[in-house]
C-alpha cells in the first residue's frame, strides 16, 4: 500500500511551477473583479474558496472558486443582477472567455489561461445559521477546513489521495448526475479518520442508514441524528448542526464507495485511482445483438447540466416503471446526452410479450367486483374464475411490442417538463443491435458499450478486486 499512495502523490501533489502559475490566474481573477467593483461603485467582498484555498486540490485537476460577497441587506435579485455584471466585466476586462451556470442562483464560469474559475456571488453573513441562499455557507466550510489542516499539513496530501481514489472508483462529485462525495465531504472524512488509509478501514464496515459521523459532537448520539436525517449516509456539517453533507450521496454511490474500499485494503492497487481504458469484450454491434435493449432519442433541452440529468433520471424512472406495468421486466436502464442529442437507454428481459396474460381482479368479497365481472364475462379467453380470493381472467394483451409500449407512453405521460418537450417534438425508437447507431457520436459508443458490461471499474482493473 505504502508504494501504490506513494506513486499517485507524486503526480497528484502539485509542482512549485504549478502552484506559481494557478496563484498567478487566481490573483489576477481577484484584482479584476475588485478593480470592476470600484469602478461600478459595488461594495462587495472578493474571497477564494473551495480546494485551492485549502490546498486540497489535484494536479492538472483545480477548482477555483472565487466569491463576490455582498451585504446581507441587498435585495437577491441585486445581488443576481450585480454578481453576474460584476463577473462579465472581469471577463472582459481578462479577456477571458465565460459561460452561465446556475446552482441557488446564477453564476459565471471564466475561461483564463486555459484554467476554469468559478465566480459565484453570495452573501457575507456573520454565521451559518444567518445564511440566505445555500453557497452562503461556503466560506465558513473554507475557514473551518483551513483551520483545522493548518495545525495538521499532512492531512493535505490524505484529502488529496481519497479525491483521487472517489474519482477513480466514479463516486466523486455532489451534483445529480453523479450523486457521489464532493469535497469537502471527502475532506471531513480524511479530518473525522485521520488518513486515507483509516477511511478505508472505516468505510470497509459502513452499513447504509447507520452511519453518522459528527465531529463537532453536535447531536447526543446516533439515534438522534438519524432521527433527523433519513439518508444512507450521514455527515452532520461541522459548521451547520442542521445539514447533512453526505446529504447528495445516493445508496448506489455510498456502496460503491464501500465496496472499492473493501477492494483496496484486500489488493491496494493504482488500478483503483487509475482504472484503465474499457475495452468492450466483443464488437459494439454484437453485444447489442444478444441483448434486449431499446434506446429512445431526442433533442437534448438546453437547460443547465443538474437540471439535465435530475430530468434524465426521473425519466427513466417513469418509462421503467410503465414497462413493468406493461408486463416488459426491465434489467438496468441509462442515460447519455450531449450538446444535441439526448439518448435513454433500457435493457430488458424480452423486447415481445406473449399474446395473452394472466390478470388478476378484485377479491371476490369487494364491492367492485360486479364492474370486474361485467368487464370481462363476454371478453375474457378464460375466466372469469375465483383463484384464492381473487376473480381472474386470461385476456389477450394490448400492448406486445416494446415499440408499441414506449409510443404509447411517451405520447400520455409527463416524464419531466423538458425532455417531455423534446420527446413531443419527435424521437426515434431503436430496437436491437440499432441501438448501437442511436448515435454516430464516440462518447455515445464508449457509454453504451460500458454500460452493456456494467462491471465495477475496479474488478475490471484488477481482475478480482481481492
Amino acid at each position: 500500500m505504502f508504494e501504490v499512495l506513494k506513486e499517485v502523490l507524486e503526480e497528484i501533489v502539485p509542482t512549485p511551477e504549478e502552484r506559481a502559475k494557478v496563484g498567478q490566474v487566481v490573483e489576477r481573477v481577484v484584482n479584476a473583479l475588485r478593480e470592476v467593483a470600484r469602478s461600478l461603485g459595488i461594495r462587495v467582498e472578493v474571497e477564494v474558496e473551495g480546494s485551492f484555498a485549502k490546498d486540497t486540490w489535484l494536479s492538472g485537476d483545480v477548482d477555483i472558486d472565487v466569491f463576490v460577497l455582498f451585504d446581507p441587506a441587498t435585495p437577491l435579485e441585486e445581488l443576481r443582477k450585480f454578481g453576474l455584471e460584476l463577473a462579465m466585466n472581469a471577463a472582459n476586462l481578462l479577456k477571458a472567455s465565460w459561460e452561465s451556470r446556475y446552482a441557488s442562483h446564477p453564476y459565471l464560469t471564466l475561461n483564463v489561461e486555459g484554467y476554469r474559475v468559478d465566480v459565484v456571488p453570495a452573501y457575507r453573513v456573520s454565521t451559518p445559521s444567518q445564511i440566505i441562499s445555500p453557497v452562503d455557507r461556503t466560506p465558513f466550510h473554507t475557514e473551518y477546513v483551513r483551520g483545522f489542516l493548518e495545525t495538521a499539513p499532512h492531512l493535505k496530501d490524505e484529502v488529496r489521495l481519497l479525491k483521487k481514489f472517489a474519482k477513480g472508483v466514479g463516486v466523486y462529485g455532489a451534483e445529480i448526475k453523479v450523486e457521489g462525495f464532493s469535497g469537502y465531504l471527502i475532506e471531513l472524512l480524511v479530518i473525522y479518520y485521520g488518513s486515507f488509509e483509516a477511511v478505508m478501514k472505516g468505510a470497509s464496515s459502513w452499513r447504509p442508514y447507520r452511519v453518522v459521523i459528527d465531529i463537532e459532537h453536535h447531536y447526543e448520539g446516533l439515534e438522534e441524528a438519524l432521527r433527523r436525517f433519513r439518508d444512507p449516509l450521514v455527515v452532520i456539517d461541522p459548521v451547520d448542526a442542521r445539514r447533512n453533507v453526505a446529504s447528495p450521496v445516493s445508496l448506489g454511490s455510498m456502496c460503491t464507495f464501500i465496496a472499492a474500499a473493501r477492494g483496496f485494503l484486500r489488493n491496494p492497487s493504482l488500478d483503483f485511482f487509475h482504472p484503465p481504458e474499457h475495452r468492450p469484450s466483443k464488437p459494439l454491434d454484437d453485444l447489442c445483438s444478444s441483448r434486449a435493449l431499446v434506446a429512445i432519442k431526442t433533442r437534448a433541452p438546453n437547460v443547465s447540466e443538474d437540471v439535465l440529468w435530475g430530468q434524465i433520471k426521473r425519466a427513466l424512472r417513469a418509462i421503467s416503471n410503465s414497462l413493468e406495468r406493461m408486463g416488459f421486466r426491465v434489467y438496468s436502464s441509462s442515460g447519455w446526452a450531449s450538446n444535441r442529442e439526448l439518448v435513454l437507454l433500457f435493457e430488458l428481459e424480452e423486447l415481445s410479450l406473449p399474446p395473452l396474460e394472466k390478470h388478476y381482479g378484485p377479491p371476490v368479497y369487494s364491492d367492485h367486483d360486479v364492474r370486474f365481472l361485467k368487464k370481462y364475462l363476454e371478453n375474457a379467453i378464460a375466466g372469469p374464475y375465483v383463484e384464492g380470493d381473487k376473480w381472474v381472467v386470461i385476456r389477450e394483451r394490448k400492448t406486445r411490442s416494446v415499440e408499441e409500449a414506449l409510443t404509447r407512453i411517451l405520447a400520455t405521460q409527463n416524464i419531466g417538463e423538458h425532455i417531455t418537450r423534446s420527446l413531443r417534438k419527435g424521437f426515434e425508437v431503436y430496437v436491437g443491435p440499432q441501438v448501437a447507431r442511436a448515435s454516430s457520436c464516440e462518447s455515445y459508443r464508449r457509454h453504451l458499450a460500458e454500460w452493456l458490461e456494467r462491471r465495477c471499474r475496479w474488478l475490471r482493473a484488477s481482475g478480482s478486486g481481492s
